[in-house]
């Protein structure tokens, strides 16, 4: 403590600002904030919105699958809502391949376009 006294007293003396590496510090920090901010987090955030507009716009027919590894084709959209007349919940009801005569209901946020079968008609 009294050699950081001692240090800021001899600064002084010298015309020196006191805790000038501070400045420098905290831009490094903010530097790493933003840097942090525009190669991962505003990417994912990205990413996140372009899946949720994939979602919505999912239709009854499209082949999809779940993120639990089922594929299927939606067969029903299925939606509830709460007494204020708020969506709460909406859900599919899947078909499930080879031969589509089970179905299964999901939660709408565990599926995702069969991207299988979007590279076979880009193939044709």
């Amino acid at each position: 403590m009294f050699n950081t006294l001692f240090l800021q007293a001899e600064a002084a003396a010298e015309g020196q600002p006191a805790g000038g590496a501070g400045w420098g510090n905290l831009l490094f920090i903010v530097g790493i904030i933003v840097v942090f901010y525009f190669f991962m987090i505003r990417p994912q955030k990205q990413q996140q919105k372009k899946i949720e507009e994939e979602r919505n716009n999912m239709k009854v027919g499209d082949n999809v699958i779940t993120n639990g590894g089922i594929y299927g084709k939606i067969d029903g959209i299925k939606t509830i809502t709460d007494k204020k007349g708020n969506q709460v919940v909406e859900s599919f009801i899947i078909k499930l391949k080879p031969d589509y005569q089970t179905s299964i209901q999901v939660s709408k946020d565990c599926v995702f376009k069969d991207l299988n079968d979007l590279n076979a008609t880009q193939a044709k």
